[in-house]
């Protein structure tokens, strides 16, 4: 059975045991309530995605879910001075209960460039968004950037096709978006089961053994 609640000692780790499925589509809805603006479902999608992921208690993520949001809605209206933004950002992510391992600051960073490539490359910039998704994991999860590449380049990818479609769609951003918002999905399906098996693969020594044999040692 799903946890619903905190993780505690014992288990894989922070935000390891997150239903992949289930985090992409609140995603995806999280994406659509932004483009439209429906600023109270996001926020919602937001509290829901960070209680899923981090399993933090609900007081902690509505309180990150609410830095995050105010930066990402401030972000979508402003012009320039992006890294204004940062302190909110991080402010959220310590809300979350990172290992304190984790540089919050820099994590801060990672995750506003991926708003600011997207901003400043426009439609052709999957590719740099993906890159950038990718260190922002790197930094989240303290794993080398290549084992998190095919889930960041994923998702920059359904970013770029968001922003085409939504481009190309007569009814604007706001519109059903038939013509992108499935494949957007698909993306981000794959995504989030690229960076769930990304996140709980073996390490060390039981790494090498399944390596060699196919299979994981037995206990």
């Amino acid at each position: 059975m799903r946890q619903t609640g905190p993780v505690t000692a014992g288990t894989r780790g922070w935000g390891r045991d997150f239903d992949p499925d289930r985090l992409a589509r609140l995603e995806l809805g999280m994406w659509k309530a932004y483009y439209r603006r429906q600023g109270p479902l996001l926020f919602r999608l937001l509290v829901r995605a960070n209680r899923e992921q981090a399993r933090v208690d609900w007081l902690r993520a509505i309180g990150a879910a609410f830095w995050l949001a105010w930066a990402a809605v401030r972000f979508g209206r402003s012009a320039g001075s992006y890294d204004r933004y940062e302190p909110p950002i991080a402010r959220g992510y310590r809300l979350l209960g990172l290992p304190a391992s984790v540089d919050i600051d820099e994590v801060a960073r990672r995750e506003l460039r991926w708003w600011v490539v997207r901003r400043e490359i426009g439609l052709a910039a999957g590719a740099a968004a993906g890159e950038a998704i990718t260190a922002l994991y790197s930094a989240v999860y303290d794993l080398p950037e290549d084992a998190v590449a095919e889930a960041g380049r994923l998702r920059g990818e359904a970013a770029e096709v968001r922003d085409r479609g939504a481009t190309a769609d007569p009814h604007g951003p706001t519109g059903a978006g038939l013509a992108y918002w499935p494949e957007v999905a698909r993306l981000l399906l794959a995504s989030y089961a690229s960076l769930h098996r990304a996140v709980n693969a073996p390490t060390g020594p039981d790494a090498s053994a399944a390596d060699a044999s196919g299979e994981p040692d037995a206990a």
